[in-house]
């Protein structure tokens, strides 16, 4: 995602209050919708000053999955036990302190959207914090990597369709079941 004018205070402080116009609009109207003049006019400021921080207002939405993701990340990187059912935790953790945000924007269907940029960052974060003692091809990893963030990203969708109602600690055991799920070796008989 390019960060035009990133470290600006001033440029910071006109994207904040974009987001925050852009945040509200989407409370009462359509996110197809909205126009760039709209969000400007809402936010106090001219489209001029919209286009010198952003391409489009998909980057406003992108910009506060990347906030997200940097939080997660942070936390990810203190961690010492990287298994799925801890990640789940951390990755839930997160994601409650962000519910209002993360269930506007899956009411307007603009999930993928944070999807296509986890996608591109969880790699790098992956190698640097634990890709690099793995026993596996970077092709599989890649692969594993592209599973565990689709279904990470379906199983946050069903959570907020349910209110975000389960802690991140009942988050993490369901993943641990899902993973024992996967483990079960007895074969389904048909009937």
């Amino acid at each position: 995602m390019p960060h035009k004018n990133k470290g600006n205070p001033v440029s910071n402080k006109s994207k904040m209050w974009m987001e925050n116009a852009l945040l509200k609009l989407m409370q009462t109207e359509n996110y197809d919708e909205i126009t760039i003049q709209e969000i400007t006019d809402n936010a106090g400021l001219s489209r001029r000053t919209f286009y010198r921080n952003y391409s489009s207002k998909d980057e406003i939405i992108e910009g506060y999955f990347y906030k997200i993701w940097c939080e997660y990340e942070s936390l990810i990187r203190k961690q010492l036990d990287l298994t799925l059912p801890n990640v789940a935790r951390i990755f839930f953790t997160v994601m409650k302190k962000h519910i209002d945000f993360l269930s506007l924007v899956n009411r307007h269907n603009l999930l993928p959207l944070f999807l296509s940029k986890v996608d591109k960052l969880l790699p790098q974060a992956f190698y640097e914090v634990k890709g690099k003692n793995m026993p596996f091809s970077k092709e599989s990893i890649q692969y594993a990597l592209t599973f565990s963030t689709g279904g990470f990203m379906c199983i946050l969708i069903q959570w907020l369709n349910d209110s975000g109602q389960k802690s991140p600690k009942q988050m993490a055991s369901i993943v641990k079941d899902i993973i024992s799920m996967c483990n079960y070796s007895n074969p389904i008989k048909k009937q």
